[in-house]
């Protein structure tokens, strides 16, 4: 679906004319554009909780929501940075259920220089043989993703995984342009260590670093 580049909202004319009829009750034309979005809203959902079926319920989520709020929707930005954004509420609302036994609650609004700005990602050190091969690699390069915090883990999945710029993923987050790139810089830094660290016992992940290190922010 190829975008007007004279729309300064970045809406397409088929999507416009899918928003319209939507709004108007045509449930083909929001199937339509349920189709469009659904893999996408996917993915996003599928990085930032780590579970299939909780992905599943917030992909649908977001399209009920999606429904729902078409009559709010004015073209002041691109519709898919719209649907990023209700993708995102919907995600944090998952997890901060999951977390709301937790002592320290997790912080996905908050700008750089707070109390709790840290980078935890899980012990890939001891890596199984089948993501140690080759052809399996990749996989290593997701486990370090999945395995930041959710404020670093969403900015690098809407960057490195959804392709948005830095302004998308500033609307989309609702954090400022600055904090976009900080937590991208700390994420990407975070990540580069752990790959250092793990390449001295596994040679071959240096690899990854002249052949995806500057795809994937590791360089």
């Amino acid at each position: 679906m190829a975008l007007d580049k004279n729309d300064p909202s970045g809406v397409d004319a088929r999507e416009r004319l899918l928003i319209k009829r939507s709004r108007k009750g045509d449930a083909a034309a929001f199937e339509e554009l349920a189709l469009a979005y659904q893999q996408r809203i996917y993915n996003i959902a599928l990085r930032m909780l780590q579970n299939a079926e909780d992905a599943a319920d917030v992909t649908q989520e977001a399209l009920l929501k999606m429904y729902r709020s078409l009559p709010g929707f004015r073209g002041e930005s691109a519709f898919s940075t719209w649907v990023y954004r209700i993708t995102v509420n919907a995600c944090r609302d998952m997890l901060r259920s999951a977390y709301k036994q937790k002592e320290a609650p997790l912080d996905f609004l908050g700008e750089e220089g707070e109390k709790d700005t840290r980078l935890e990602v899980a012990d890939y050190s001891v890596m199984p043989e089948e993501i140690l091969s080759e052809k399996e690699t990749n996989a290593y390069l997701q486990a370090l993703i999945a395995g930041l915090t959710p404020k670093y883990r969403l900015v690098v999945t809407l960057r490195e995984i959804s392709g948005l710029g830095y302004q998308e993923i500033s609307l989309a987050a609702g954090i400022s342009i600055g904090t976009v790139k900080s937590r991208l810089n700390r994420a990407r830094k975070c990540m580069q260590e752990k790959l250092l660290r793990d390449a001295e016992q596994y040679p071959h992940l240096r690899r990854l670093i002249g052949e995806r290190g500057v795809e994937d922010g590791l360089r």
